[in-house]
């Protein structure tokens, strides 16, 4: 038999566990309120200290609206979609998930925001990523490409296509992981002889997708934005990754860049 070594536990954890646990399993509802902080500190039979640690933890993460000496108790939260970018986003800079896994999620992801955004059809969020795109081709344009600068203006485009999904689900996991892989997209720009290449085709598959999503063409939508992201970063990629991204795409393997 195999042991793995034991986690160091604070108290303050096992406590926003049980709570965590109450809310998935139904026993804390939306509404609800806990006990006041001298009662928590009672049951759990820690400290001020401790009770208000895992408060501002909870609160933190969106499950509880705490103030400390609030006699009436911290009160649960409905469920916002924007809880999940925090988790998402340790998980991605902390390592926890692979770059094949990164990739895999982002395709799935952005994909379907694509795909939703054609069925859509908002006008003022065309308008937005109308923009994005003339951002990226103005700075195709120019003769002096900063990576930070392409990266932001990528990342305006790709949160204008999932704003325009209408999902804040779609809108909050592609946030959390989109940095990460964007922060990633800027490193690939290092080259100064590819870097211009890059940014001029980055700006044409936006405009590609965008015109997929215009048209309202679902199956388009959803292979161009698969393919853009796959192709970026094909030639880095090892025929394992290669073959676990693959089965993800809209179509047909695209070619290299």
């Amino acid at each position: 038999m195999e042991f793995t070594p034991v986690r160091r536990v604070n108290a303050y954890e096992l406590i926003v566990e049980q709570i965590e646990q109450g809310v998935a399993s139904g026993a804390l509802r939306a509404g609800d309120r806990l006990p006041g902080e001298r009662k928590l500190m009672e049951t759990f039979s820690v400290s001020r200290a401790t009770v208000r640690e895992a408060m501002r933890v909870l609160h933190a993460t969106g499950v509880v609206d705490s103030r400390p000496g609030d006699p009436r108790g911290p009160e649960v939260l409905p469920f916002s979609a924007e809880v999940l970018e925090g988790p998402l986003l340790r998980m991605a800079q902390q390592g926890d998930a692979s770059r094949v896994e990164l990739l895999q999620f982002r395709l799935a992801i952005e994909g379907q925001a694509a795909l939703l955004a054609a069925i859509r059809h908002d006008p003022a969020d065309l308008a937005a990523i109308d923009d994005a795109v003339r951002g990226l081709d103005e700075l195709a344009g120019t003769g002096q490409i900063d990576p930070a600068e392409f990266g932001r203006r990528l990342g305006a485009f790709h949160d204008a296509v999932r704003r325009a999904a209408g999902n804040r689900l779609v809108e909050a996991s592609g946030v959390a992981v989109g940095g990460v892989l964007t922060r990633i997209a800027e490193r690939r720009l290092e080259d100064e002889a590819d870097r211009g290449q890059r940014v001029r085709r980055s700006a044409s598959d936006a405009a590609a997708l965008a015109d997929r999503i215009r048209d309202g063409d679902t199956t388009g939508a959803l292979r161009v934005a698969t393919e853009n992201i796959y192709r970026y970063y094909r030639d880095t990629l090892t025929p394992d990754e290669r073959a676990a991204l693959e089965p993800l795409l809209g179509g047909p393997t695209p070619p290299a860049p």
